[in-house]
């Protein structure tokens, strides 16, 4: 089996590192970042345990257009801002053909992105709910662990051909499966970043953190209250039927795994680089114009984090 994963960040190296039982991995890294990779072991510490894959095992590719060969299967793994960008540089490489597409993106939205260019049964998505941190340009750290990570297709896909994808990522010892719901998994995510990433980001503190006070704690609920709101009038729903079960689960399930995680945004903001916060909270706001439905927590946080990121 080949994969290529588009994107050396955090994600990119995680889910790569879990694949050591394949074949060949390739990546594709921004300008000017394939030489910090290229030649260099990828090496993974944290919960799931060391690895190390041989240098020799890994090819790095400077952009999409230089990918020239085959792939069974492509990670997209950049963060959500760039899914416009990496779709149409994908369809413009005549090599990618109909392989089997994975958005690893936060946020929701990018699919409808990926259908402009490709067929629909060609998209899957990936829920990633999973820390992963950079501790060099070829070392990632995995700090947390929530669930396993969850691969389907919002267009009715056929789930049977990315089967040996999951496969691979389990052997490699991250938990992964195939599920017919994974649109109320996206949400399920949005909801959790949506209430913690930009605020943990513009606070600087941890996951965790939030929950110990009652004002951050009521601007969390009035956050999913509204991502309720929207999801429910654009036609879309999630594992809980209410704003109150799902933050039942929240503080009971959810946070105390990854308490002591700091979430990704505030390491974005932290080295000075764009968040996906438009991904979050903007993608909310949108829909919630598109369905007439005010969304003023929502807006205040994706706001606040545009201008920490002009900061």
């Amino acid at each position: 089996m080949k994969v290529l994963i588009i994107g050396a960040g955090a994600v990119g190296l995680g889910l790569g590192s879990c694949l050591s039982s394949v074949g060949d991995l390739a990546f594709v890294t921004r300008a000017g970042k394939s030489d910090s990779l290229r030649g260099k072991p990828l090496i993974r510490t944290g919960v799931f345990g060391d690895v190390s894959i041989p240098a020799d095992r890994i090819t790095v590719f400077d952009g999409v257009a230089a990918f020239a060969g085959d792939a069974d299967f492509i990670l997209v793994c950049t963060q959500a801002f760039s899914a416009p960008a990496v779709a149409v540089e994908l369809a413009s490489n005549p090599a990618v053909g109909r392989t089997p597409i994975v958005l690893c993106h936060n946020g929701w939205g990018s699919a409808d992105v990926f259908v402009e260019y490709f067929e629909p049964e060609q998209i899957y998505n990936a829920r990633v709910i999973t820390g992963f941190r950079c501790l060099s340009p070829h070392e990632v750290d995995i700090t947390v662990h929530a669930d396993a990570v969850h691969i389907g297709s919002l267009f009715d896909a056929d789930l049977t051909v990315i089967e040996p994808l999951v496969a691979a990522i389990a052997a490699g010892g991250l938990p992964c499966e195939t599920t017919g719901l994974i649109g109320k998994d996206l949400w399920a995510k949005l909801l959790y970043n949506c209430a913690l990433n930009p605020l943990g980001a513009l606070l600087g503190v941890s996951y965790g953190a939030l929950a110990e006070r009652e004002t951050t704690k009521r601007v969390m609920q009035n956050v999913v209250e509204e991502v309720f709101q929207v999801m429910h009038a654009a036609g879309f729903d999630t594992h809980w039927p209410n704003p109150s079960e799902y933050l039942d689960a929240f503080y009971r399930d959810f946070l105390p795994p990854t308490a002591k995680h700091e979430s990704s945004m505030l390491q974005d903001l932290q080295r000075g680089s764009p968040t996906e916060i438009d991904a979050l909270c903007g993608a909310v706001v949108r829909l919630g114009e598109r369905e007439g439905i005010e969304t003023p927590v929502n807006r205040a946080l994706r706001d606040l984090i545009r201008s920490a990121e002009a900061r």
